[in-house]
């Protein structure tokens, strides 16, 4: 009876290929146990295997206190950072939450410099650290961190799957640092020499850095940006120019926050307006971002129109074509330009930008 009450809030998995392990009694909440062995924890969710080779599924939260302790231990032994097997499907609507913490243990990432780490050990609260399905994530605030995870854990569906002809080159996940006001970032920011002190969040390597701007739009523009930039950087071999980099954490921040808060998008909504870009041979050029704010937005706008004419007025395999031949191959832009695009000089993308631009 008890056995049965047990397996009734639980559903059947088969797996295959993994280690035996140690079998012992499994206790949940109510009082109710099974004998099994630990064969995985993902996304909050406990993978056992009975003594007939039964496989079973149990929400961390259903176990006793003392269970969820053991799976942790046994978890950071086995799957913590590891990134989900198979293909990722394109998702329609708001992924729900796959967030769980990870108690007693600090899987800060490897790429943080020691100052990057003392200066966000020395800001605030504790910090706390918690895994979702796609990412590893160190704040110090839950409300806003868990909000962060669930628009993280859609984005990178959403573009992996819209560039399938590209392959995600790493194994383990990538981190999300979470600071929890403007005061303690800028601290982080100027302990650290981190970043410029004008921005929200930058990306370096596999960490994203970022802090709650305490303004649900604010928070959601930056962190769509950013997180593209995050996701991207794990399928490029060589970085793209800043400004095609840029135009993309643009494009895809903006057709992936719409389409994750449930809204039909446009992708031609807003493309070709633009009242004074930079013209595409200093945008070229630029390998520093402006100083001046004013700048800095016409520069992110300009990037963003160009990376939309080259999508829009021909197609997304063409374009796809054009993104692999430098970031993939390692080509300059004018190669690609030439060759996919039909493009013999700069003047001529020139023209068409302005054509573009209506």
């Amino acid at each position: 009876m008890k056995l049965s009450v047990f397996i009734s809030f639980v559903f059947l998995l088969t797996l295959t290929g993994v280690a035996q392990a140690e079998m012992r009694i499994w206790k949940a909440v109510g009082g109710f146990e099974t004998t099994a062995a630990f064969v995985s924890f993902d996304a909050g969710v406990v993978t056992l295997r009975k003594e007939n080779g039964e496989e079973i599924r149990v929400p961390l939260g259903r176990l006793h206190p003392g269970e969820r302790a053991e799976v942790i231990r046994l978890s950071s032994q086995k799957t913590i950072g590891a990134m989900p097997p198979g293909p990722v499907q394109k998702p329609s609507g708001r992924r729900e939450i796959t967030w769980h913490s990870l108690e007693g243990q600090e899987p800060w990432p490897e790429s943080l410099r020691d100052h990057e780490l003392d200066a966000l050990k020395s800001v605030g609260r504790t910090w706390k650290h918690a895994e979702s399905r796609y990412f590893i994530f160190h704040y110090q605030s839950l409300g806003y961190a868990k909000k962060v995870s669930r628009m993280a854990d859609f984005m990178y569906p959403y573009i992996a799957a819209d560039i399938p002809e590209f392959n995600d080159r790493f194994e383990k996940k990538s981190h999300i640092i979470v600071v929890r006001n403007r005061v303690e970032w800028l601290q982080f920011l100027r302990n650290s020499g981190s970043f410029h002190e004008w921005s929200g969040a930058f990306v370096r390597g596999d960490a994203m850095f970022l802090y709650d701007m305490d303004n649900n739009e604010a928070n959601a523009s930056i962190l769509a940006h950013e997180m593209s930039h995050l996701v991207l950087n794990r399928f490029f071999i060589h970085r793209p120019p800043r400004w095609l980099n840029e135009g993309l954490a643009e494009w895809y921040g903006n057709t992936g926050y719409e389409t994750f808060k449930g809204q039909k998008v446009d992708v031609e909504d807003g493309m070709g307006q633009l009242a004074d870009p930079y013209d595409i041979s200093t945008l070229f050029e630029m390998e520093q971002y402006p100083t001046e704010m004013e700048e800095i937005n016409r520069y992110y706008a300009t990037s963003k129109q160009v990376v939309g004419m080259l999508i829009l007025k021909w197609d997304h395999s063409t374009f796809v074509k054009f993104l692999q031949s430098i970031t993939v191959n390692g080509t300059s832009v004018r190669e690609p330009l030439e060759e996919i695009y039909g493009f013999s000089s700069l003047e001529e993308v020139q023209a068409a930008f302005d054509a573009f631009l209506r």
